[in-house]
Parts: C-alpha cells; sequence; structure tokens
C-alpha cells in the first residue's frame, strides 16, 4: 500500500501546477488510512505514477455525485442490491464451454447507480433497463466506474488505473457491500516492481515473471484471480497470462477447472480464462468480448461483466481446499536481524526462498553458505529432503538465494489419521536425515513445521525434510544464541555438541504428538521408543532405523517411500 506521508511527496515532487498541488493534497488530508490502503499504488511506486492515480482519483470524486446527493433519502440499501445481484446463488462455477454465456449474460437484478451519474451517460434501450437510480456507497461506485474519466497514454500506469477505477475498485465495493457470511473478503495485490526487492523474480529477457495484480480471498491464500497490463499490446497481455501461470497444480488451484483472470491495454479491456491441462496451463480463453473503455456502451458491459465477474469468484472459492498454498504470494518472517522470503511461484512449480543479510543469519544459527552448498550438491540424487533446482543455493551480496523443489503439502494440513499414515511420515523423513548424516551434517530444527509431503490422498503421501538452512556439520557445538523450539535442555546435546543421535531425537519428540496415539503396533511402539532414545544413549543411525521391522524399507537405492525423489517437483 501507498502511505500517506509517500503519497503526499510525490504530488509535491511531480504536480504539474500549485493548483493541482493543493487540490490533491486536499483530497489525501481528507482520506482515512483504510481508504489508501485499498489503492492499488504502493510507496515504491515512482512519483509521477502515484501523482496519475490520486489525480484520477480525484478526477472520478469531481465527476461523482455530491453526498447530498449520495445520501437521498437518507438510505444505504448497498447491501440489499448486492445480494440481489448475486441471485441465483451458482451451486458450483460454470464449465469452461459455458463461460462466455454466463459472462455475458445481465445480471439477475437491476444495478445500482446514483442519479448524477445515469444522467451523465446515455444509455441504449437494451442497456438501460438493467440500471436503477440509487443512494448509497454501491450504487456510488457503480457511477464512479462508469463516470471516472480516463486518461489514456503510451505509459503502462494509465492502463493498469484505467482498469482499476472500472474493474477492480467495483469488485471491492461489490464484496464490501456484501453481509460478512456472503462475502469472499476479497483482497487485490499489485506487483510492486521494487528492484530492492528480495524477491525479484525475472524472465531471461528481463522482465517480471510475477503477475501485475491478483485477487485473493480474505486468507491471503487463494488466488482466486488475476490480471495482465499493457501500454499498448493485449496480445502481450494476454501473453503474459500465459507465461506467468505456467505451472497448474492442485496445490494453488484445488479441482478448479479455470483460473479466471482479465488483461487491458490502452483503453481495451477483456476477460479470459487459463484452464488445466495435464499439470501445465493452457493458452488463456476469451470469455468476454473486447470492451473499448472509451466507448460508452463498451464501458456499461464492462462494469456489467464486472458483477457476473465477482458472481463466478463466489462460485470458485469454494472450490479450493482449506489447505491451499498461496500461489504467487510472498511469505515473509522475520527473526533478529534477519528477513526471511519464501515466493510460491507460478511462471514454474518452484519455491524461491531468501535470507537477508545473510551474515547475520549465518552468525546466529553457526551455520556456513560453503558448507550448505556441499549438502545441497551431496544430496542432489536423495529422496527425502527438497533440492535446488540448480544444485546449490547462491550468495549475492548480503542476499542469499534458492529455488526449492518440489512443492508439497505443509505438515500443519495434513496430520495422519492411522498408523500406516505415521509409518510413512516418519520412512519419509527418515530418508531425508540419512542423506543429511552421510554427508556429514545435522539438520538441528526437526519440528513440525519443517516437514512437507507430496499431494494426494492420505493412503499414497509421501513426506520429506524442509529448511536445510539450519543444517551444520555434525558434532559441533551451536552458538548460544541458536536454540531452536523443541530442543531439551540438559538432553538434546550430547556433551554440548549436537550430534546424528540428537537428531533423531528431535525427529522423535516433533512427531510425537501426531503420531504416539496412533502407533499400536508392538513393532510401532519399538520403534517410537527406538528413535526416542536419549541422544547420550542412542547406538542406532537412521539407516539403521530404516532397516527397522516396523518401517520394512528396501534400501535407499530402490525404495520410494519417501517424498522428494530426485527431480520431483
Amino acid at each position: 500500500m501507498v502511505t500517506k506521508a509517500r503519497a503526499a511527496a510525490a504530488v509535491r515532487a511531480a504536480a504539474h501546477s500549485s493548483q493541482e498541488r493543493g487540490e490533491l493534497l486536499s483530497l489525501l488530508d481528507s482520506l482515512a488510512d483504510q481508504e489508501l490502503a485499498q489503492w492499488l499504488i504502493v510507496d515504491q511506486d515512482d512519483d509521477e505514477t502515484i501523482r496519475a492515480f490520486i489525480r484520477a482519483k480525484a478526477q472520478g470524486a469531481a465527476a461523482g455525485p455530491s453526498s447530498e446527493n449520495t445520501a437521498a433519502g437518507g438510505v444505504d440499501n448497498s447491501e440489499e442490491y448486492a445480494k440481489q445481484l448475486l441471485q441465483p446463488p451458482l451451486d458450483s462455477p460454470p464449465h469452461l464451454d459455458d463461460l462466455q454465456r454466463f459472462i455475458r449474460e445481465p445480471p439477475a437484478a437491476q444495478i445500482p447507480i446514483i442519479a448524477d451519474a445515469l444522467d451523465g451517460i446515455t444509455l441504449s434501450p437494451r442497456l438501460k433497463p438493467h440500471f436503477t437510480v440509487a443512494s448509497g456507497q454501491l450504487a456510488r461506485s457503480v457511477g464512479l466506474s462508469l463516470m471516472s474519466p480516463l486518461t489514456l497514454g503510451d505509459s503502462e500506469v494509465w492502463t493498469s488505473i484505467a482498469e482499476h477505477l472500472v474493474v477492480v475498485s467495483l469488485l471491492l465495493a461489490l464484496d464490501k457491500a456484501l453481509p460478512s457470511d456472503l462475502r469472499i473478503g476479497l483482497v487485490a495485490e499489485r506487483d510492486q516492481r521494487d528492484n530492492t526487492s528480495l524477491m525479484t523474480v525475472k524472465s531471461l529477457g528481463g522482465s517480471s515473471l510475477r503477475p501485475d495484480g491478483v485477487l485473493r480471498g480474505n486468507s491471503g491464500r487463494r488466488l482466486l484471480a488475476k490480471w495482465e497490463d499493457k501500454a499498448a499490446s493485449m496480445e502481450q497481455a494476454v501473453e503474459d497470462l500465459r507465461k506467468k501461470t505456467a505451472a497448474w497444480t492442485q496445490l494453488y488451484y484445488g479441482d478448479i477447472e479455470y483460473l479466471p483472470c482479465f488483461a487491458a491495454a490502452g483503453s481495451n479491456l477483456q476477460f479470459y480464462a487459463i484452464s488445466r491441462a495435464s499439470g501445465m496451463a493452457t493458452a488463456p480463453r476469451a470469455i468476454s468480448p473486447r470492451y473499448d473503455l472509451n466507448n460508452t456502451a463498451d464501458r456499461v458491459e464492462a462494469v456489467m461483466a464486472t458483477v457476473k465477474f465477482y458472481q463466478l469468484l463466489c462460485a470458485q472459492q469454494t472450490r479450493y481446499p482449506v489447505d491451499v498454498l498461496p500461489a504467487g504470494a510472498v511469505m515473509r518472517a522475520h527473526g533478529q536481524g534477519f528477513t526471511r522470503e519464501l515466493l510460491f511461484r507460478t511462471d514454474v512449480l518452484e519455491i524461491r526462498k531468501r535470507v537477508s543479510p545473510w551474515s547475520t543469519f549465518a552468525s546466529l544459527c553457526g551455520v556456513d553458505f560453503t558448507r550448505l552448498e556441499q549438502l545441497y550438491r551431496a544430496t542432489t540424487q536423495r529422496q527425502g529432503l527438497v533440492h535446488a533446482v540448480k544444485g546449490a543455493p547462491t550468495l549475492q551480496g548480503s542476499v542469499y538465494s534458492v529455488d526449492l523443489i518440489p512443492v508439497g503439502l505443509p505438515s500443519s494440513n495434513t496430520l495422519p489419521a492411522t498408523e500406516d499414515d505415521a509409518q510413512r511420515l516418519l520412512h519419509g523423513l527418515l530418508h531425508g536425515l540419512a542423506a543429511i548424516h552421510e554427508a556429514g551434517f545435522v539438520h538441528r530444527d526437526l519440528r513440525w513445521d519443517n516437514f512437507a509431503c507430496s499431494p494426494g490422498s492420505p493412503g499414497s503421501r509421501r513426506w520429506f525434510l524442509l529448511d536445510l538452512e539450519t543444517c551444520a556439520p555434525a558434532d559441533q557445538p551451536p552458538p548460544p544464541a541458536f536454540q531452536p523450539v523443541g530442543w531439551q535442555p540438559g538432553t538434546t546435546l550430547v556433551g554440548g555438541r549436537y550430534t546424528r543421535a540428537s537428531d533423531l531425537y528431535q525427529l522423535g519428540l516433533a512427531v510425537q504428538p501426531n503420531c504416539e496415539q496412533l502407533v499400536v503396533s508392538p513393532e510401532g511402539r519399538a520403534f517410537m521408543e527406538a528413535i526416542l532414545t536419549p541422544p547420550v544413549m542412542q547406538e542406532r543411525s537412521a539407516e539403521l532405523l530404516l532397516a527397522h521391522e516396523w518401517l520394512r524399507c528396501e534400501g535407499a537405492s530402490i525404495c520410494r517411500a519417501a517424498g522428494a525423489q530426485p527431480g520431483e517437483r
């Protein structure tokens, strides 16, 4: 989002006249922070982009109704109108082949619009019956979508502003008008294109591979729709939709048949759908006419299609599992003086991980970049742990970076339910631990959040280890400040050193709360007792535990029980 201070600074720097500066600063002063949070400009945008966006907002407000007209009758019926527009409720999303007909059909109810806006446009006899004069915030938002002046030029900025005024702002207004039990909780995000970000993802040609914009549900995880903008070429915008959605996985999209989206170039806007096909996304399919937003009739139809698009998103969100991964999102966590980020990429099925500043993280955790390189390369052909796409991580300046495969379900959403589930979990994780130990390292941060599994039915899930960045050579004393959650004072370390046996013990402790009650067979209980042996007394290795009769491992060279097989995505 853009802060009021950043917006004001941009206006002062880029205003075209003292009069414009005063008008735009006055508009900013009148806005609450939550209103600014809904704008798709961000602090990282340049001064001219921010000025142009605020100018467009100011022009829209001037073209819209006065506050007296907005409150005509003193009643805001936005909620009732919004509920009527979503009738009849969809039991499921329309089939892809029926989607164009659905989008082109008018909404079932009349769209509310304030009188000033309706008087300011000329509607044909075909379109006029689909609108009704009303007061309230939703009617005002519809009026602004139809009446806000659009400034179009040779910059992508103008395209994104027009798209926001006509489509994105109306989607958000419609969502806000609904009662809490019916609304999506829609969140709009735009690529900040910040060159200083830890999470830049670019093609070989230097263009961003992150979507220009996405719409998510209120949890921030479900990617419900996306969009692309170009200054002039619709074909290029559509191509960006395709290449930035190249990877299709149940982990991101559940069992939806297609991903709704839209593209804009200059004054042109069009809705699309990207369908799944054998794990890859197909070329976007147009599901609406191409609207010229400079043409009144086209702009009216684009507003009507936007209402139907929202209804489609309501139906789509029911098809997503609760444990869906946040496609295209950056998940950020702050440690003691460092930042760690994960990006769930949509151009390829990989996760990009960044840590910065690396020196702070490395000192705190007692890790070494060169040794991590060695570990990733040594385990490339082993199962049960994540792999670096290019064989090893990179370090550029203070930024540590690694692209990881495979993408798996987080363990927090895949609790074991039977003893067989628990057996598969421990079998897979032990393969990963055995690979790390054979390379001369220990993991040191074995907790439930650092486990993942392949998607699929519970009986087919295969497990693997995450977060190798805490790995260090075996039998070394950890730094005083490095004490991960779960370490047991006086037990985990052996003579002040973290050993391979320490890893086995910590793995046992990590799975115990979710597995102990499930494991009832004599063999299973014997295994749990063995892995929970205090490190100072442990005589078994990970390899020996894999040979335990409860796991029945066929040997690392032929066993395929673990997740993250070499090359698996």
